[in-house]
């Protein structure tokens, strides 16, 4: 069986909200997704789903949908089959569609840059060792970060054994670390801002809170109820930031069987729509060779 496989940069160019498993119960916060350890992560159904209904919308792509992503198949009505018969989908999103195995396969999508605006200085842009070994691994680049976990680490030699402000969180005495840059995958266009900033694996997570969107909302009723209020609920959106660098692989599962292979590499450069609340202005993406 000939494979092929490659390993992308995916970039939040707006908010991106991907919304928990959980979600319906939290009430009025609406999370994003995350693992169990609370790391962000972009499920491979949703990114399958968001690319597949881009190439459908595109008259270049659309006769490639079924062979490339799977074919849909819708379930049988209540009235061909019973509701104790009914079987429930294997689709990963949940969704009642289900989907047949396509020739292109796409792996999740995982952080590696996650940035923190600091009001007037513009965006650093934060990572640790296993999301930058994770890189490594996947892309098998023989590379590995290697740094002490008790220091906070900065590619700004000028900061060498300063203090560092996000926000209100202070990061003491950080160290330069400009001569394992090599060893930092990132886009082109983070590195040549040189403000890249490593911490430990036990605080990435205080900084993904810190960076994340939230957006309050409201939801509003057709008419006014009994003390005339038009508002039915108020609640908090949660969005991966705009800038928030993933990895992701899409690998060809059998490249003999896939129609106009040509054509993938050219698909992926389009703007894509991830997640949910576009008509707002959430989801956009871009993906990237690395």
């Amino acid at each position: 069986m000939s494979v092929k496989s490659e390993v992308q940069w995916l970039i939040c160019r707006e908010p991106v909200h991907i919304g928990g498993a959980d979600s319906s119960s939290r009430g009025n916060n609406n999370p994003i997704y995350r693992l169990p350890d609370r790391t962000p992560a972009i499920p491979g159904s949703s990114l399958r789903g968001a690319l597949r209904e881009r190439a459908q919308n595109e008259s270049a792509y659309a006769d490639l949908v079924d062979n490339w992503f799977g074919r849909e198949i819708k379930p049988k009505n209540e009235s061909e089959e019973g509701e104790e018969n009914k079987q429930p989908s294997d689709n990963e999103s949940g969704d009642e569609v289900q989907t047949s195995p396509g020739y292109i396969s796409l792996s999740w999508g995982w952080p590696v840059w996650w940035p923190i605006h600091v009001l007037g200085y513009g965006n650093w842009w934060i990572s640790c060792p296993s999301w930058l070994n994770r890189v490594h691994q996947l892309t098998q680049s023989g590379k590995k970060v290697n740094l002490s976990s008790k220091d906070t680490y900065i590619t700004s030699p000028e900061l060498d054994g300063k203090d560092v402000y996000l926000r209100w969180l202070k990061l003491e005495k950080v160290k330069d670390c400009t001569s394992d840059l090599d060893t930092f995958p990132a886009p082109r266009e983070i590195r040549k801002d040189n403000r890249m900033i490593v911490v430990s694996d036990n605080r990435i997570n205080l900084m993904v809170d810190m960076g994340l969107v939230r957006q309050p909302r409201v939801s509003l009723r057709d008419e006014p109820d009994s003390k005339g209020s038009l508002v039915n609920n108020l609640f908090a959106v949660e969005g991966l930031p705009p800038g928030a660098v993933f990895i992701f692989a899409w690998t060809f599962k059998k490249q003999a069987k896939v129609e106009n292979p040509d054509q993938w590499p050219q698909f992926l450069k389009l703007d894509h729509y991830l997640g949910g609340l576009w008509s707002v202005g959430y989801g956009r993406i871009s993906i990237l060779k690395m």
